[in-house]
């Protein structure tokens, strides 16, 4: 994670004097009162904290707002038939709202209950309300590339996965086309995948690669996509060869067992971070580690007005919670970048409760949610 909930003031129920509007629905707008000619280098609207999921496997943060791996997730609610194949969950399961970022691509085989955490301190749920920890698909896009330390020449790659992988890439610059160069689809414990090709790399080489990749019953999960060079691909002995435990073991902390040390003593290595770019679609990563700003002072002015300082420059938004409904709204930023914020509302519900945070966003972008203050509307 990349933010801190800033510990400036204790939980109190207020209720507001008037409310502009009184819509059924979630319909909250902003008004930015205090405003400055320093804007924002990011559109902070493109990735809202509410809708985004950083290193949703415990990874380490992106050292770069450019580097990275963008994931749109596909889940299946409680009742829903069992897919078994990673397209079927891309054109049948349903799509989530949330925007996922990782680091790299390296889940050795563990043990998977605690959920998705989102950037706002939830977790994911699917449309029952349960936690996300079986049956889901990920839709990896990124840009290959070699880091400092990586040699020019030919690669083939290879997918350590529970349960089933497809990577497609783009080989010729001067087209779209991905070509699909592993297929490890389908049900299975830990299995390597191996690509049916190498691939060229040299140190301007930027390649546009998708990774297709779907959990089916709990509760153990794997995703490492590893390399090494060579001239032909997919002869490793260990090539189709799958367990639970034959390269990790689940239930001691992913400890490596003799298989997945024989393929680092002949040659194989995960990709690391430098070998990631998040796609050019995307404008940067929202993950970056960055400078959380600190946030004091927030509170109620006077009807829907509301205030609150921090220590470096930064944006202003609220995100309101629905007690009743569990809806949450985060309000759009000018992305001016200030020290004194003050904000007014429009559009809450009538004669609802919202736990209301204050949200701000650094200029390397550090993020910070206030505690709540909680708020009835008439």
């Amino acid at each position: 994670m990349n933010f801190k909930t800033t510990l400036a003031l204790s939980a109190f129920t207020l209720v507001i004097a008037s409310c502009e509007s009184h819509n059924s629905g979630e319909n909250i707008s902003q008004t930015t009162l205090s405003t400055s000619s320093v804007v924002s280098k990011y559109d902070v609207n493109l990735h809202p904290v509410t809708k985004t999921v950083c290193d949703p496997f415990n990874g380490t943060s992106s050292t770069t707002v450019q580097q990275g791996i963008q994931a749109t997730l596909y889940y299946l609610s409680s009742g829903d038939t069992p897919l078994h194949n990673v397209e079927a969950y891309y054109s049948s399961a349903h799509q989530s709202t949330q925007s996922l970022f990782f680091t790299d691509m390296n889940v050795p085989t563990r043990l998977f209950d605690a959920g998705f955490s989102t950037q706002s301190g939830g977790v994911l749920d699917d449309d029952s309300g349960n936690k996300l920890i079986e049956y889901f698909a990920l839709k990896f896009q990124t840009n290959l590339q070699l880091g400092p330390n990586d040699p020019e020449g030919d690669y083939e790659l290879a997918l350590l996965s529970d349960d089933g992988t497809i990577l497609k890439a783009q080989l010729d610059p001067s087209s779209s086309t991905l070509t699909t160069i592993i297929n490890n689809d389908g049900d299975h414990p830990t299995q390597m995948g191996c690509a049916t090709q190498t691939i060229h790399m040299t140190k301007s080489t930027s390649m546009p690669i998708t990774v297709e990749y779907y959990q089916g019953p709990r509760y153990e999960i794997a995703n490492v996509l590893i390399w090494r060079q060579a001239t032909v691909a997919g002869k490793d002995a260990s090539c189709g060869v799958n367990g639970n435990s034959t390269y990790f073991d689940p239930n001691n902390n992913s400890q490596p067992q003799a298989a997945y040390n024989g393929l680092l003593s002949r040659g194989w290595a995960p990709l690391t971070a430098n070998n990631f770019m998040i796609p050019a679609s995307e404008v940067y990563n929202p993950c970056v580690t960055g400078t959380n700003p600190v946030i004091t002072n927030f509170a109620v002015e006077e009807l829907s007005s509301f205030s609150w300082t921090t220590d470096i420059l930064s944006t202003s938004q609220l995100m309101f919670t629905n007690v009743a409904t569990g809806a949450v709204t985060l309000t759009t930023a000018d992305n001016s970048m200030v020290l004194s914020h003050q904000v007014a509302i429009t559009g809450l519900s009538p004669a609802s409760t919202y736990s209301v945070q204050a949200v701000s966003v650094s200029a390397d972008l550090g993020k910070t949610l206030s505690d709540p203050i909680m708020i009835t509307t008439p």
